[in-house]
Protein backbone atom coordinates (compact mmCIF):
# COMPACT_ATOMS: atom_id res chain seq x y z
CA UNK A 1 0.00 0.00 0.00
CA UNK A 2 1.37 3.48 -1.26
CA UNK A 3 1.76 6.45 1.21
CA UNK A 4 -1.12 8.66 -0.64
CA UNK A 5 -3.72 4.89 -0.33
CA UNK A 6 -2.45 4.84 3.70
CA UNK A 7 -3.00 8.82 3.68
CA UNK A 8 -6.23 8.67 2.06
CA UNK A 9 -7.56 5.49 3.84
CA UNK A 10 -6.75 7.28 7.64
CA UNK A 11 -8.83 10.49 6.29
CA UNK A 12 -11.86 8.70 4.41
CA UNK A 13 -12.28 6.65 8.38
CA UNK A 14 -11.83 9.87 10.53
CA UNK A 15 -13.57 12.54 8.07
CA UNK A 16 -17.12 13.84 6.95
CA UNK A 17 -16.06 15.25 3.76
CA UNK A 18 -19.34 16.83 2.68
CA UNK A 19 -19.94 18.17 6.12
CA UNK A 20 -15.83 19.21 6.03
CA UNK A 21 -16.67 21.22 2.66
CA UNK A 22 -19.76 22.69 3.69
CA UNK A 23 -18.08 24.21 6.93
CA UNK A 24 -15.18 25.03 5.37
CA UNK A 25 -17.38 26.99 2.71
CA UNK A 26 -19.93 28.21 5.64
CA UNK A 27 -17.60 29.51 8.23
CA UNK A 28 -14.20 30.72 5.82
CA UNK A 29 -16.79 33.33 4.53
CA UNK A 30 -18.06 34.18 7.65
CA UNK A 31 -14.78 34.75 8.89
CA UNK A 32 -13.66 36.69 5.43
CA UNK A 33 -16.49 39.14 6.28
CA UNK A 34 -15.74 39.54 10.28
CA UNK A 35 -12.38 40.23 9.38
CA UNK A 36 -13.41 42.60 6.36
CA UNK A 37 -12.39 46.24 8.09
CA UNK A 38 -8.74 45.44 8.42
CA UNK A 39 -8.07 44.92 4.50
CA UNK A 40 -8.28 42.46 2.28
CA UNK A 41 -4.82 40.36 3.12
CA UNK A 42 -5.92 40.28 6.88
CA UNK A 43 -9.51 38.37 6.15
CA UNK A 44 -8.28 36.80 3.50
CA UNK A 45 -5.79 35.23 5.60
CA UNK A 46 -8.67 34.45 8.16
CA UNK A 47 -10.48 33.04 5.98
CA UNK A 48 -8.27 30.78 4.45
CA UNK A 49 -6.68 29.66 8.04
CA UNK A 50 -10.35 28.93 9.23
CA UNK A 51 -11.53 26.67 5.58
CA UNK A 52 -8.35 25.05 5.61
CA UNK A 53 -9.13 23.97 9.87
CA UNK A 54 -12.84 24.08 9.72
CA UNK A 55 -11.97 21.22 6.38
CA UNK A 56 -9.47 19.22 8.62
CA UNK A 57 -10.28 19.82 12.04
CA UNK A 58 -13.56 20.20 11.61
CA UNK A 59 -14.53 17.16 9.62
CA UNK A 60 -13.05 15.21 12.44
CA UNK A 61 -14.95 16.34 15.16
CA UNK A 62 -17.94 15.68 13.06
CA UNK A 63 -17.11 11.72 13.41
CA UNK A 64 -15.95 12.22 17.22
CA UNK A 65 -19.24 13.69 17.52
CA UNK A 66 -20.79 10.80 15.42
CA UNK A 67 -18.68 8.39 17.61
CA UNK A 68 -19.50 9.85 21.13
CA UNK A 69 -23.18 9.96 20.49
CA UNK A 70 -23.12 6.32 19.37
CA UNK A 71 -21.25 5.04 22.61
CA UNK A 72 -23.01 6.20 25.37
CA UNK A 73 -26.72 5.67 26.16
CA UNK A 74 -29.44 6.82 26.74
CA UNK A 75 -29.91 9.44 23.79
CA UNK A 76 -30.62 11.91 25.94
CA UNK A 77 -27.46 11.76 27.15
CA UNK A 78 -25.05 10.87 24.64
CA UNK A 79 -26.39 13.45 21.65
CA UNK A 80 -25.85 16.51 24.35
CA UNK A 81 -22.08 14.60 25.40
CA UNK A 82 -20.72 14.75 21.63
CA UNK A 83 -21.61 17.95 21.30
CA UNK A 84 -20.09 19.39 24.61
CA UNK A 85 -16.84 17.08 23.99
CA UNK A 86 -16.13 17.60 20.23
CA UNK A 87 -18.14 21.02 20.12
CA UNK A 88 -15.89 22.42 22.73
CA UNK A 89 -12.47 20.86 21.52
CA UNK A 90 -13.95 22.58 17.85
CA UNK A 91 -14.53 26.47 19.35
CA UNK A 92 -10.98 25.36 21.82
CA UNK A 93 -9.41 24.60 18.64
CA UNK A 94 -10.25 27.53 16.85
CA UNK A 95 -9.89 30.42 18.62
CA UNK A 96 -5.60 28.97 18.98
CA UNK A 97 -5.73 29.04 15.41
CA UNK A 98 -6.92 32.43 15.55
CA UNK A 99 -5.17 33.65 18.05
CA UNK A 100 -1.90 32.73 16.12
CA UNK A 101 -0.67 35.68 14.10
CA UNK A 102 -3.03 37.12 11.27
CA UNK A 103 -6.29 37.20 11.95
CA UNK A 104 -7.22 41.03 12.93
CA UNK A 105 -10.47 39.83 15.09
CA UNK A 106 -10.01 36.38 17.19
CA UNK A 107 -12.81 36.10 19.31
CA UNK A 108 -15.50 37.79 16.84
CA UNK A 109 -14.05 34.62 14.42
CA UNK A 110 -14.55 31.97 16.68
CA UNK A 111 -18.01 33.02 17.54
CA UNK A 112 -19.52 31.59 14.48
CA UNK A 113 -18.15 28.64 15.31
CA UNK A 114 -19.77 28.43 18.72
CA UNK A 115 -23.36 29.29 17.17
CA UNK A 116 -23.07 26.68 14.72
CA UNK A 117 -21.28 23.97 16.26
CA UNK A 118 -23.66 23.34 18.65
CA UNK A 119 -27.02 23.30 16.67
CA UNK A 120 -25.25 21.05 13.72
CA UNK A 121 -23.57 18.39 16.36
CA UNK A 122 -26.98 18.14 18.09
CA UNK A 123 -28.66 17.72 14.76
CA UNK A 124 -25.40 15.34 13.48
CA UNK A 125 -25.46 13.21 16.61
CA UNK A 126 -29.44 12.55 17.04
CA UNK A 127 -29.10 11.57 13.00
CA UNK A 128 -26.38 9.01 13.59
CA UNK A 129 -28.41 7.29 16.05
CA UNK A 130 -31.42 7.56 14.10
CA UNK A 131 -29.43 5.96 11.41
CA UNK A 132 -27.81 3.22 13.49
CA UNK A 133 -31.45 2.48 14.85
CA UNK A 134 -33.15 2.30 12.10
CA UNK A 135 -30.60 0.11 10.35
CA UNK A 136 -30.90 -2.53 13.25
CA UNK A 137 -34.61 -2.87 13.07
CA UNK A 138 -34.41 -3.96 9.27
Amino acid sequence: MSVYSSIRAFLDKRIDYPAAIAGAIVLGSIVFFINMDHGWNSALLAAAKQATYTFFAGGYMVRLNERIALALNPAIVAVPAGMVCAGGLAVSLTYLVHSLKGTPEPLNSTIPTMLLVSIAFLFLGARARDKRSRQQST
